[in-house]
């Protein structure tokens, strides 16, 4: 399918292919494949910073791709202004010393850690944009034809959305976390955790507002930020379980965090400073979460205290990888954030580096000088090292952080050099930071650990023995945890499993069985659910042999997989049915109501890949019969439609190549 994007867009910047047609195309591809604006935008930027194609054309087409895949994926919202995705309100920032025109209400002081956009194209020319959030919600997706299959909940709408709604039968919306540009977060009570009598069966719910769902890419934005948020599994990074949706309503649900912003923590120790060991153990596991999302490539990119959460148990979790503010935030404390697929960086004035203002490539250097930014404060009763002043004006002003009372020489070298503007003199690793940051190591507790394991060796019981009891124990006490409610550790345990040995991993299968099953029933579910416009047949056969692989007798696994295969036989009966319908009746291109091969075809190929109809001849020589019926009547724009639409489905096809030359030549003369 990458191919096909790449080839449409090639043809367009090539001239042989005009915007209406390439529109058309991307939706065919877009309807069958959610996550092909994905690959259209990779292979875009890709030209773009290759320069074969200048900044102009990048834009253009970027957002033509965000406007089209919008229009696929909430094609039934009739409230949906698609008009309003070329009109984004902007404001303009000619010069970073001067005041930017936030709302009267706005507190000047927070100004430098609200996060906002900022494009910089090869004019040098700067703007920044802001959005206003709203909680009324609307639209609907829909990946397949209704006369196909019906979807449920369809009517569902959701119009006052708020405490005492239900979603999807399962989550009841209890209260009001907070907002930001892109979502309202409510705290909620998982029906289902409630009848597996879970102790902790709360989560939070972010669903996209009114305002955001207007601007080109929202729905892209939060569905691929929280495919970001999954792959994060560690225990100071909130959790992100899934995005769904229903009837109007899209949302995410995530971990449900008791505790405060590390935002509002700064302001309390402006009065009451924290101790050294205190604000060293929150800055170590700041660390340890974005040491590890660096280490899955993701960067965050809006490092900041207010995407910092303070658990009630004295942990840290990060939040927000372009996603998640599940936390009570004040009306002060909003962020006013808004996304858009163009060539943007999101930014937060006191936290961020020269480079991003410039809107260069993210790098883990930024995160680092935003983390020790906040490590600073943490440090420093509240201070910015720089008063929150802008990164691109302080080698200007020559401003230079005040060293810490407390801190030892090597952590203040450490947190000097994670300061610097200068990306080059950075600290290039969260772990080299985090290494510098802690205090002398003390041999206390090596010399107890000699003491103890040369007792144990005398006793007869050996040093690798002791080492695997202490192994087992360690496993035992994950079990725990993972049983009461941890489901950070329950994802990253259920990822490592392959990496133990054996005995390691028998104990994990009998301990957590349940657990572990049940994850995948729900992995499988999030991915292979025709009634609701999931066809991925293939990956959810990939986690049943994942699952069995390690309980191979399990009865509940058996009737999952048949469940899947007799909803996969069904569904392909009725893709095969409406094929031969729509092949006999030469139903070939696109056509309003979707009832045509070209909707047909490519969920097909999502439900099975190597399926015989996908290399049916007879097909392409139907597409290079009625385009050549066209030709000799000269209806040339008709015929390079089925031209174009046959080579989406056929790209080899080398006679259907060779007539779109023909008729692109002819239609030039």
């Amino acid at each position: 399918m990458s191919e096909v994007c790449e080839s449409l867009i090639n043809d367009y910047f090539s001239g042989s292919l005009r915007m209406g047609d390439l529109e058309e195309g991307l939706a065919s591809i877009f309807d069958a494949m959610p996550a092909g604006h994905v690959e259209a935008q990779t292979y875009l930027r890709l030209l773009y910073s290759e320069d074969k194609i200048d900044s102009d054309g990048f834009t253009e087409i970027s957002q033509v791709i965000s406007k089209v895949n919008i229009e696929s994926t909430l094609k039934n919202s009739q409230e949906t202004d698609i008009s309003y995705f070329g009109e984004d309100k902007t404001m303009h920032l000619t010069d970073l010393t001067d005041s930017i025109d936030f709302p009267d209400d706005t507190n000047e002081d927070d100004l430098s850690d609200k996060t906002v956009i900022v494009r910089v194209d090869r004019n040098n020319n700067t703007e920044i944009e802001i959005s206003e959030p709203s909680i009324d919600l609307q639209g609907e997706l829909s990946p397949l034809n209704p006369q196909i299959f019906e979807k449920p909940h369809k009517t569902n709408r959701h119009e006052n959305l708020g405490p005492g709604v239900t979603l999807k039968e399962r989550f009841v919306l209890l209260e009001k976390l907070g907002q930001g540009g892109m979502g309202v977060v409510f705290k909620a009570k998982d029906l289902l955790k409630v009848e597996a009598k879970d102790r902790d069966p709360y989560v939070a719910i972010k669903v996209l507002t009114d305002a955001f769902k207007k601007y080109s890419g929202s729905f892209i934005a939060l569905q691929r930020e929280a495919s970001k948020a999954q792959r994060l599994a560690h225990p100071n990074i909130a959790t992100v379980y899934d995005f769904d949706r229903d009837g109007n309503t899209v949302f995410m649900t995530m971990e449900y965090l008791q505790g405060k912003p590390i935002n509002q923590l700064i302001k309390e120790i402006s009065k009451k400073p924290l101790k050294l060991d205190h604000a060293l153990h929150i800055i170590e596991e700041l660390c340890s979460g974005l040491a590890y999302a660096h280490e899955k490539f993701l960067i965050h990119s809006d490092f900041k205290p207010g995407n910092c959460f303070l658990l009630s148990d004295g942990h840290v979790k990060l939040l927000d990888f372009g996603i998640a503010r599940a936390s009570t935030q004040t009306d002060e404390e909003k962020e006013n954030t808004m996304f858009d697929p163009a060539k943007l960086s999101a930014v937060t004035p006191a936290y961020a580096t020269p480079e991003m203002f410039a809107g260069m490539n993210p790098d883990p250097r930024d995160d680092i000088y935003g983390l020790a930014c906040v490590a600073y404060q943490l440090l420093a009763g509240g201070k910015h090292p720089y008063n929150k002043v802008a990164s691109p004006k302080i080698k200007e002003l020559g401003i230079k952080p005040k060293p810490i009372k407390g801190l030892n020489r090597r952590q203040q070298k450490t947190l000097m050099k994670a300061l610097t503007v200068v990306r080059e003199d950075r600290i290039e690793t969260v772990e080299i930071f985090a290494d510098g940051m802690r205090s002398k190591k003390s041999h206390t507790k090596s010399i107890l650990l000699v003491t103890l394991f040369l007792v144990v060796i005398g006793a007869g019981v050996g040093y690798k023995p002791f080492l695997e009891f202490q192994a087992e124990q360690d496993l035992y006490d994950k079990i725990q945890l993972i049983k009461s409610g941890d489901k950070a550790m329950m994802i990253e345990t259920i990822w490592s499993l392959e990496q133990l040995n054996p005995e390691q991993q028998k104990i994990i299968s009998v301990g957590l069985r349940r657990e572990i099953i049940t994850f995948y029933r729900d992995r499988i579910r999030s991915v292979f659910r025709p009634k609701e416009g999931l066809y991925d047949y293939p990956q959810a056969q990939n986690l049943l042999s994942q699952a069995k692989k390690h309980y191979p007798d399990s009865v509940a696994l058996s009737t999952i997989e048949d469940q899947v295969k007799e909803q996969r036989d069904r569904l392909m009966n009725s893709l095969i049915s409406l094929y031969k319908r729509y092949f006999a009746a030469k139903k070939l291109v696109k056509t309003t109501n979707g009832e045509d091969l070209t909707t047909v075809l490519p969920l097909i190929k999502r439900v099975d890949p190597k399926h015989y109809l996908l290399k049916d001849k007879a097909l392409s020589d139907l597409y290079l019969s009625e385009a050549e019926k066209l030709i000799t009547k000269r209806k040339y724009k008709s015929a390079s439609n089925y031209i174009v639409t046959g080579l989406k489905l056929f790209p080899d096809d080398t006679r259907l190549q060779s007539l779109n030359k023909q008729i692109n030549a002819q239609t030039q003369n």
